[in-house]
C-alpha cells in the first residue's frame, strides 16, 4: 500500500536545536524544547529553515502483506537534500540495536515503495536509546552499518544526537 510520508510533514521552527520525545506509549513522537522531560534525543539544527519533521509510528498507517500494523520506526526529518530515520528505544541490554535497525529497515521499505523517485542526495538513520544516554552508543557495529548502507543506500548511526543534516 503507498502512502504519502510528505502529506505527514510539519515544518521545524527555526532553532539550534530540538528534541524528539517518545514517552513510549500509543502515541506518535514529537518535537519539543530541549529538558522538556526525559524521554527525548536531540536534533542539531543549526537555526536552518529548510527542516520538516514527521512522527510515523502511530501515525501514519503502515501495513504488512497480510493487513496487520507493521514495525516502524518513530520518526523523520527531513530537508531538500537529506533524508533521515529515526528510531528511539528505552531498552537496557544489548538486543535493542537489531530491534530498532529492523523497524528503520521496514520504513526505509514502506517509504521506497512509496515514493520510489526521490531524489535526496544523502540517507541517514538514527538508532537512539535515551536509557543509555551516558554509554558510548556509537560503538563498534560496522558489520550492521555496512550491510545498511550496502542494501538500503542508508548511512546508520548509533548516537542520542542528531547531527545537521546536509
Amino acid at each position: 500500500m503507498q502512502v504519502n510520508f510528505y502529506s505527514y510533514a510539519e515544518a521545524v521552527p527555526t532553532q539550534k536545536e530540538f528534541a524528539i520525545c517518545d514517552d513510549h506509549d500509543q502515541s506518535p513522537v514529537r518535537m519539543e524544547h530541549i529538558g522538556d522531560s526525559e524521554h527525548q534525543v536531540i536534533v542539531i539544527s543549526n537555526n536552518r529553515t529548510d527542516y520538516s519533521f514527521i512522527a510515523v509510528d502511530h501515525n501514519i498507517p503502515l501495513k504488512k502483506d497480510d493487513g496487520s500494523d507493521d514495525k516502524v520506526c518513530d520518526a523523520m526529518i527531513l530537508t531538500d537534500k537529506s533524508l533521515c530515520f529515526i528510531e528511539i528505544k528505552c531498552w537496557r541490554g544489548g538486543t535493542w540495536i537489531l530491534k530498532a535497525a529492523e523497524q528503520v529497515a521496514s520504513t526505509i521499505k514502506h517509504f521506497n515503495n512509496s515514493h520510489p523517485d526521490d531524489n535526496y542526495k544523502l540517507r541517514d538513520a538514527y538508532l537512539c536509546n535515551w536509557k543509555q544516554r551516558k554509554k558510548l552508543l556509537n560503538e563498534s557495529k560496522n558489520e550492521l552499518k555496512s550491510n545498511f548502507l550496502k542494501e538500503y543506500k542508508t548511512h546508520l548511526y548509533i548516537s542520542n544526537v542528531i547531527q545537521e543534516l546536509v
